[in-house]
């Protein structure tokens, strides 16, 4: 199995649990004589939680170098188990309970960065559409408004509704 590993640290040994939480922003809409509906404004960033112990003489160095990585600023690569790796900040390290000799357990978060790139893809000024998202939710997403993305996309037939493997130029 492949190691955990953020920036230049690998775990020794991969943490007991890893859970991803991938969520999707959905907000109520009411219209007026009409009633409701869920409009779907795109994925949030992935937040990534997990619990271990470093065990062994030299369990509390460990936990010190990984504290180390923490506290260095900036974003990195975050690489997981069976999980394309992706650019993520560590939001949270904490030591549970109390350290023993030769036994230190942790907890952690780390929160996708909103310009994430994932390795191995190529930065492009255009983005690739998963289906069922719209221009307002791509210029959500990449901080600019619809009417450049129009501007920028007039092959674009329908703006409210973009299917898998169109392509949004970006600006």
């Amino acid at each position: 199995m492949q190691p955990m590993s953020y920036k230049n640290y690998v775990w020794p040994f991969n943490p007991e649990k890893v859970q991803v939480e991938y969520t999707r922003n959905i907000k109520n809409i009411k219209l007026p004589l009409y009633g409701s509906v869920l409009q779907d404004l795109g994925c949030d960033k992935r937040v990534v939680t997990g619990s271990g112990e470093f065990i062994g003489s030299g369990c509390m160095a460990e936990f010190n170098r990984l504290t180390a990585v923490f506290n260095s600023s900036g974003s990195g690569t975050l690489r997981l188990p069976g999980v394309t790796p992706f650019t993520a900040a560590f939001s949270s390290l904490k030591m549970v309970g109390e350290a023993q000799p030769d036994c230190v357990p942790y907890i952690f978060v780390f929160v996708e960065d909103e310009n994430t790139v994932f390795v191995g893809e190529p930065k492009t000024n255009a983005y690739v559409c998963a289906g069922g998202e719209s221009l307002w939710s791509v210029a959500n997403l990449y901080d600019t408004t619809v009417d450049t993305l129009k501007s920028l996309n007039p092959m674009i037939q329908w703006p409210n509704h973009l299917e898998a493997g169109e392509k949004v130029v970006l600006p």
